[in-house]
């Protein structure tokens, strides 16, 4: 089992309207911060398969029913969107997150 000891939040996209009608993107968590297990992947991990290219870290989660790959992932400040989610042959234990950084 892995060690659960940072403090993460999973975002979700929400709009807000302002007095004039105009929308405007913005982030809301989905639940308070979550503890998770987090790493950067390596190179190896990066290139060594094709579908994960773009993944550059992930996170392990307590099961949840609501998080998919529309969520945000914030941790020190840094989001990443969520490229995969991996249930662990369908055992509701943990979520695996693979994730990228967003860009600015």
């Amino acid at each position: 089992m892995k060690l659960k000891d940072k403090k993460i939040e999973i975002l979700e996209k929400t709009y807000i309207h302002d007095n004039y009608g105009n929308s405007k993107v913005s982030y809301a968590p989905i639940a308070p911060p979550l503890w998770a297990y987090f790493r950067q992947l390596s190179m190896k991990e990066l290139y060594g398969n094709v579908t994960q290219v773009e993944e550059e870290a992930l996170f392990i989660i307590n099961y949840r029913t609501d998080v998919d790959t529309n969520n945000t992932v914030r941790y020190k400040g840094v989001e990443y969107e969520i490229t995969r989610i991996d249930t662990f042959e369908g055992y509701k234990q943990d979520l695996t997150l693979y994730c990228k950084r967003k860009s600015a």
